[in-house]
């Protein structure tokens, strides 16, 4: 009797997912995107870095960069047909070469540290932390991943820092790749290359070689579609230079929503598939949290947060550490909480997890935490760089 349940049940899935259709959004304002020849896309005139197109064909040979707007807005195409990319589209952070101003970062990333004496780490939530010495020792190593694995919000990479002091010179820091979402009512269709790498950087002397700094870290790559095919490459690695002589920025993220995924192709960084059709969060909702039990104790529904009139009372029998259910909506599923306890008297306490389960539209997480004697107030927070 159970085996015939599940095989009812994944039938049913079956038929949802072949009529299932990705709704992109897309006004089709800016019309189709067909370029001809490589093109440098400046984001000014479009100051939210949202394209609305009627659909996008990237021919071999095409080569499709960008110029940040003033708000740095990572890039967002939002297409109401198919996506056919067989040349390239790069949101890479600049290299940093023989000079010590630090690169700038792909839109939505992150510019490099400055070289020289007074050499500073790189810009972003993962920005490489420079210290002055006399060999590769002394150069940042790269951050792990920062963000959650939706890529909600969507997140560039960080800069690589600056360094000083070193055998021939300084250098900046490479610029963390940029940000890019490609969502498609239709399907996207990837032969050719998506890029977001983060930028290298190097100091070279003389005619035998050079020195290098910290390269910036990969930035983020989201396509969503109703079907995801081709055989093409998704780069989103951090950087250091060509001589590979010094430190790697940390690895960007990458994550590909789509009912069909025939997609036989490469991806280098921190990648995740699913079937996540949030696009653009709609304003007004946003993400909520909400302390649902404590301790087992079920909290008010409308907590008045009033030491003198508690909204949950806990037995003093109760043994550390005690769990408190945190209910979750519109947060991605993974994301770091973070629960505290300021005591009505000495210092708050705090504890975190990345254990949120559910949906993006409702999942709870349960944070054990050492609780006080005598309690106090209690806080959730969500953040989703650290």
């Amino acid at each position: 009797m159970k085996q015939k349940i599940l095989q009812a049940i994944c039938a049913m899935l079956v038929c949802a997912g072949a009529n299932a259709q990705v709704n992109s959004g897309s006004t089709g304002s800016d019309g189709a995107f067909n370029p001809a020849t490589s093109t440098v896309i400046n984001m000014a005139a479009h100051p939210n870095g949202i394209y609305q197109y009627t659909s996008v064909n990237i021919s071999n040979g095409v080569t499709v960069t960008f110029i940040p707007n003033a708000a740095n807005s990572p890039v967002t195409w939002l297409v109401q047909s198919n996506v056919v990319i067989n040349g390239k589209v790069d949101v890479s952070g600049q290299r940093c070469y023989n000079t010590d101003q630090g690169a700038t970062g792909g839109p939505g990333g992150y510019a490099g540290g400055q070289g020289g004496q007074f050499a500073t780490a790189g810009q972003g939530p993962g920005g490489g932390t420079g210290l002055s010495g006399n060999g590769p020792g002394s150069y940042a190593t790269g951050h792990s991943p920062y963000g959650n694995t939706f890529l909600i919000p969507l997140l560039g990479g960080s800069g690589g820092a600056g360094t000083t002091n070193l055998p021939n010179g300084s250098s900046g820091g490479g610029g963390g790749g940029g940000a890019i979402l490609i969502a498609a009512s239709g399907q996207i269709n990837l032969n050719g290359t998506i890029n977001a790498y983060g930028g290298s950087a190097s100091f070279t002397y003389g005619v035998s070689g050079g020195v290098t700094t910290s390269g910036g870290s990969g930035g983020g790559i989201r396509l969503v579609a109703t079907q995801f095919s081709g055989s093409g490459n998704i780069n989103a690695s951090g950087n250091i230079d060509d001589i590979g002589f010094g430190n790697n920025g940390g690895q960007g993220r990458i994550r590909v929503d789509s009912y069909v995924n025939t997609f036989s192709g490469a991806m280098s960084g921190s990648n995740t598939l699913g079937s996540q059709f949030v696009i653009i969060p709609v304003a007004g909702q946003g993400v909520q949290l909400t302390v649902t039990s404590v301790g087992g104790v079920s909290v008010s529904a409308s907590p008045t947060g009033i030491l003198t009139t508690p909204d949950a009372v806990l037995s003093s029998q109760q043994d550390n550490p005690i769990p408190v259910v945190v209910s979750c909506v519109n947060l991605p599923l993974n994301t770091l909480i973070t629960v505290s306890v300021k005591p009505a008297n000495g210092a708050a306490v705090s504890a975190t997890g990345y254990n949120n389960t559910g949906t993006l539209a409702a999942s709870t997480a349960t944070i054990p935490i050492v609780m006080p004697r005598g309690g106090g107030l209690i806080y959730a927070t969500a953040t989703t760089s650290n």
